[in-house]
């Protein structure tokens, strides 16, 4: 995997956001969690960083393709 897009996690309260790195998915995808009452983060959608951003008022980061045939990404400005 070498789409230039690093790891990336954001937690609040008991909601966690993780950036979606894989070379198949949109440039913009996040995994929603939200933490159970055992302690554990549980699986809740895979979503647009535009709709997981409703929930996080960290700033998450939106990225941008940079070429027309190319599986590279840098953040959007």
């Amino acid at each position: 995997m070498n789409n230039g897009i690093k790891p990336f996690e954001v937690v609040e309260g008991n909601l966690q956001a993780v950036k979606d790195t894989s070379d198949w998915s949109n440039e913009n995808m996040w995994t929603l969690y939200i933490k159970t009452t055992h302690g554990y983060y549980e699986h809740v959608q895979w979503m647009s960083v535009y709709k997981i951003q409703q929930f996080f008022k960290t700033k998450l980061p939106v990225y941008k393709a940079k070429g027309n045939h190319s599986a590279q990404y840098e953040l959007a400005q």
